[in-house]
């Protein structure tokens, strides 16, 4: 007689692409205990995760675009969130939301835009008008298209 063990939910995971350590806590903080944080402190560490199929799971992606804080390799110094973006074409799926919360004035609105054209839902946020209520607004998404998944 086999008994039917429930299977356990695979709890969502936001993938936060930030070198900075007090930003990477202010997220950790206000996410609290309902999704799993993984956190990809350089561009290198991102592209790792990115590249190797590690995506199972993910259902929102914070992404920074200057990255060079924590780098690892020379490589390293060279990835920035917006060489991040092909790698995010080809493994994450199209209803995550993505939140650009990049200082970089430049940078960004390219980051959105290409984004934007393969069919992701962004928010552009920058960290310094990131709070905690426009950040649960996100996460309300995050949660929304998570439900839908399973």
């Amino acid at each position: 007689m086999s008994i039917n063990k429930p299977v356990p939910q695979l709890k969502p995971r936001i993938l936060l692409v930030e070198d900075d350590v007090e930003r990477i806590n202010i997220v950790r903080q206000w996410l609290g205990n309902q999704y799993v944080l993984i956190e990809a402190s350089s561009g290198g560490r991102a592209m790792g995760i990115l590249r190797k199929n590690m995506t199972e799971g993910i259902a929102g992606v914070m992404l920074d675009h200057d990255l060079e804080k924590q780098v690892l390799t020379d490589d390293d110094m060279s990835i920035s969130g917006t060489d991040l973006i092909n790698a995010i074409t080809t493994s994450i799926r199209r209803q995550v939301p993505i939140l650009i919360h990049s200082m970089n004035l430049s940078k960004s609105p390219a980051m959105v835009k290409r984004l934007t054209n393969h069919g992701y839902s962004v928010t552009r946020i920058k960290m310094e008008d990131l709070t905690k209520e426009n950040f649960r607004e996100w996460l309300e998404d995050v949660s929304d298209q998570w439900e839908d998944r399973v």
